[in-house]
């Protein structure tokens, strides 16, 4: 089975810094199944999108984003520079999240997460990736 290097990478990616199902506290015996990956790289981010874009045909409009910063961060700022990074617009963020002072205060760009909520893509990518491990052992 031959993958393409994007391809490749966008699996190890979701694999290594995306969230898995888990069990919706608000419900008894259902999952959750979103298409997360969080991290602070710009590069990470962009290349697991242009995966879910180019290789996995999401529907865009239903791609959100979700930023993390300090307190005393320029929350606008930051939220700029992701929405241009991801192109994705700030009517599809979710509320950023101020988390207590940190120790770096304008010297990140915060953490962000891309999110997206299908359960049929979060087992595309689930079977994806276990072709891949599979491919790895022959």
């Amino acid at each position: 089975m031959k993958y393409s290097l994007r391809k490749v990478v966008g699996i190890i990616l979701w694999w290594a810094e995306g969230t898995k199902s888990y069990k919706d506290k608000r419900t008894k015996n259902t999952f959750v199944h979103n298409v997360d990956v969080t991290n602070t790289n710009p590069r990470i981010i962009t290349s697991f999108l242009q995966f879910l874009r180019k290789d996995i045909g999401i529907e865009e409009n239903r791609l959100k984003l979700q930023l993390q910063i300090h307190q005393g961060d320029d929350k606008e700022e930051l939220e700029n520079f992701w929405a241009e990074v991801t192109q994705i617009p700030k009517t599809r963020f979710n509320k950023t999240i101020i988390r207590p002072k940190g120790n770096k205060i304008g010297k990140t760009k915060g953490t962000c997460k891309v999110r997206y909520s299908d359960k049929k893509t979060y087992y595309k990518l689930a079977n994806l990736l276990d072709k891949t491990l599979d491919s790895l052992n022959n």
